[in-house]
């Protein structure tokens, strides 16, 4: 039987009084082909309905969108902080915590990427102008399923597995992980050493990627097939 994925939306832009919650279908490509069920979640998540979410589910994609707000990680707003929403943010790392203590596989991608990264007690650099010795363009401007720079990866850790030293990667952030909680581990960086990616070991499956492999995996590029075969097999167990 195929796994039940739910897939975190992000806000749209669509004119609402309430607002409105839109996915790019790239996620939902991606998951369809690694061989899951995808069903879209709203991005405000109601933490009444959460351990509902947990039961119909069997893992978790988070999806990309704005920044996180530095309060979560107890810093003041830097100068180049883009938009944030605090209701986003507490509904979004409350249901990853919850996620994480019930240990049910979740793959966080980009702004997703750090959202796991600040559930599980890291920081963030707020813009990459933070980070000394950045050199490389972290925000391309070509197609989304274009790569842009390599990513190199550390022994012994998933992507390892999957891809050997290094892979090319697409890149659409101006923040990045800072620091790690002390059960996660640091297993992709840039050539400049930004984090790419970050996997919580004693967890069934939970890990972050910085770049977007959903828009390569579903614009033909088979390389990204691997994380989202591993991702779902994760959530069949």
């Amino acid at each position: 039987m195929k796994p039940v994925i739910g897939i975190l939306s992000h806000i749209g832009t669509a004119k609402s009084p309430l607002g409105s919650s839109s996915l790019g279908n790239s996620y939902v490509v991606s998951i369809e082909k690694a061989g899951g069920i995808p069903i879209i979640l709203p991005c405000y998540v109601n933490e009444a309905n959460m351990d509902t979410y947990l039961n119909l589910c069997d893992g978790f994609l988070f999806s990309g969108g704005i920044d996180i707000s530095p309060s979560y990680y107890n810093e003041e707003p830097h100068l180049k902080l883009g938009a944030t929403d605090l209701t986003l943010d507490k509904g979004q790392l409350t249901f990853m915590k919850k996620i994480l203590d019930h240990n049910i596989p979740v793959l966080g991608i980009c702004r997703g990427h750090q959202v796991l990264t600040v559930a599980s007690g890291g920081t963030l650099y707020q813009d990459l102008s933070e980070h000394e010795g950045t050199y490389i363009k972290h925000f391309q401007e070509t197609e989304n399923g274009d790569y842009s720079h390599k990513v190199y990866f550390e022994p012994e850790s998933i992507l390892y597995d999957m891809f050997g030293e290094w892979t090319y990667g697409n890149s659409y952030h101006h923040q990045a992980t800072r620091t790690t909680g002390p059960d996660t581990k640091v297993i992709a960086r840039s050539e400049d050493q930004i984090i790419e990616a970050i996997q919580i070991e004693s967890k069934r499956f939970a890990l972050g990627i910085q770049w977007h492999p959903e828009a390569m995996f579903s614009h033909g590029n088979e390389s990204m097939r691997s994380i989202f075969e591993a991702f779902v097999n994760a959530c069949r167990h």
